[in-house]
């Protein structure tokens, strides 16, 4: 049973921590090993018990904006900036603390008493941010909203029998069954879409979702302009309000990198993130500002279209030799500055994960010229500057093998459509990016296109692979279950239709002679904000 708020468990074992800087990734199996001895394991900065906050308002620049077809439902939300800032305002039943531990959030302790139940009991002060106590109905309807929705998200809650209020008396519970044995569901809990809504207000016609973001959280939203800004004010009604530091949050939606890097030398923002692993060096010297590392579970992949017969990738041995030539230390080191991790399909830095040379194509010794004769087209989309990196080195590898590859780089939109939208897809070979979550078996269900939905128009379904995604989810962790995914990583190599190449860094600027900061060193949704309650602005 869990029942503690890792807030004060955190707060006696990282007392008079400073911020420091950390330049490296976690290490694998979801330890989160810090460079720094000095701070405690899980962390790649902590804020400063002995700091009495200064209060008033935190400035922060992001780098995307919430971009979702069903506006501001987080039950629809697909990325993880969606996540992180509908996340200030909606709470999940759970969260994730320090090495992917699943920790309290709106559910204040939950007992699992046999593989199959789920039993959580919500914090006794919760409520919205109108003043409704949040009950356990709420917690049940938003669930059930949640499954029967069809968004992406749904499909990570697995086989749920039921889900019931269990409440005696004033004490409000909510029980969840499950069909089978489904070990990533608390990790599907944990994040944004499962958030808890005011189903009174939504079922009454009262609120919309879609326009009207309202939960039990930290912060309400004062005001949003789409692509610009985000305002948030303290929320005086949440149950652990006395935890937050910082009065207000202003929130600056800053797509170019040096902009948010000026914000950091100027002083005028005091935290901000990059995708950039050269934002690390880029601040270096920059008087009064702190770079931290945060290892994403977030991973780059290439997708090799198997189902566009005028594809070249129809081919599965050409595929094969393709994933075989990509060096995957060579993309870290020269794409993304040494900040990431090779990975297989389950993500490098979870437990129980496989690793990038366990796989068959790492042992595959492709002719030098393997490739030779081969045009290959490698479509991206051209405001991630990781990915433009990774790309060029990608080419690189495949024109040494003897291929010749032409980058076909456009704006996200044209990307989305010929990739996501087209049926078949409109590509030969694309790279994009996975959010990794928080449990290692939860992104191998984009390797069932019949689950994913997003990729049949590039990745075939496979007997054998879904059986193999499916059995290791009913696994507890632990060795067991590392060979289970062992076994989903082969074969997934093997057909080579979506190859994982890398982990996402993500590198977040702290003003740090402003702002005394807590951030974890391994992330699983793309939330470098979880822990802004612990913030602590300094004044001076």
């Amino acid at each position: 049973m869990r029942t503690t708020s890792r807030i004060t468990v955190a707060a006696a074992a990282i007392a008079a921590l400073a911020l420091t800087a950390c330049t490296g990734p976690g290490s694998p199996g979801g330890t989160g090993q810090p460079e720094d001895p000095g701070l405690p394991e899980g962390f790649a900065a902590v804020a400063d018990e002995s700091v009495e906050s200064a209060g008033g308002p935190l400035h922060v620049q992001v780098d995307y904006d919430t971009a979702e077809a069903q506006g501001l439902d987080p039950a629809f939300a697909e990325i993880a900036r969606s996540w992180s800032i509908m996340g200030l305002v909606v709470e999940s039943l759970v969260s994730v603390g320090p090495g992917f531990e699943i920790e309290p959030e709106l559910a204040a302790s939950w007992e699992q008493p046999d593989d199959t139940t789920y039993v959580f009991d919500l914090q006794p002060d919760a409520v919205f941010s109108n003043g409704r106590a949040v009950s356990a109905a709420d917690v049940v309807g938003s669930l059930n909203r949640l499954r029967e929705s069809g968004s992406v998200w749904s499909g990570q809650l697995g086989p749920i029998a039921e889900i019931a209020d269990t409440s005696s008396g004033d004490a409000q519970q909510v029980t969840i069954t499950l069909e089978s044995p489904f070990t990533p569901l608390l990790a599907a809990l944990a994040n944004t879409p499962a958030g808890i809504l005011p189903m009174q207000e939504i079922e009454a016609g009262e609120l919309d979702p879609t326009a009207e973001l309202l939960g039990s959280g930290a912060f309400i939203v004062a005001d949003h302009r789409q692509d610009e800004s985000w305002s948030f004010e303290a929320n005086p009604e949440w149950w652990n309000a006395e935890q937050l530091g910082i009065d207000s949050l202003e929130l600056t939606i800053a797509g170019d990198d040096q902009t948010r890097l000026a914000g950091l030398r100027d002083g005028s923002t005091q935290l901000a993130n990059f995708s950039n692993p050269d934002a690390l060096a880029l601040l270096g010297s920059a008087q009064g500002v702190t770079a931290v590392s945060q290892t994403q579970s977030d991973f780059f992949y290439a997708m090799l279209n198997s189902v566009n017969p005028d594809s070249p990738f129809v081919d599965e041995e050409l595929r094969q030799t393709v994933n075989a030539v990509l060096d995957r230390q060579g993309i870290v080191d020269l794409a993304l500055a040494g900040a990431a991790m090779p990975t297989a399909v389950t993500p490098a830095n979870l437990p129980d994960a496989c690793t990038a040379d366990s796989v068959p194509s790492a042992s595959a010794t492709p002719a030098a010229d393997a490739l030779a004769g081969q045009s290959i087209s490698l479509l991206i989309y051209n405001d991630d500057p990781s990915l433009t990196a990774l790309a060029q080195v990608v080419q690189q590898q495949l024109q040494g093998a003897g291929a010749e590859v032409t980058l076909d780089s456009v704006d996200y939109g044209t990307y989305a459509e010929r990739v996501y939208v087209a049926q078949p897809g409109d590509f030969q070979m694309a790279l994009g990016w996975f959010a990794g979550y928080g449990d290692p078996s939860m992104v191998t269900n984009w390797w069932n296109p019949e689950t994913a939905f997003f990729n049949v128009g590039f990745v075939q379904p496979h007997e054998d692979l879904s059986a193999a995604i499916a059995e290791a989810q009913t696994m507890p962790a632990g060795a067991e279950r590392a060979e289970a995914l062992q076994t989903v990583c082969d074969l997934a190599d093997t057909y080579s239709e979506m190859v994982p190449l890398a982990t996402r860094p993500q590198v977040v600027g702290i003003r740090s002679d402003q702002l005394s900061a807590s951030v974890l060193s391994d992330e699983g949704y793309g939330d470098f904000l979880r822990l802004i309650a612990e913030f602590k602005t300094i004044e001076g």
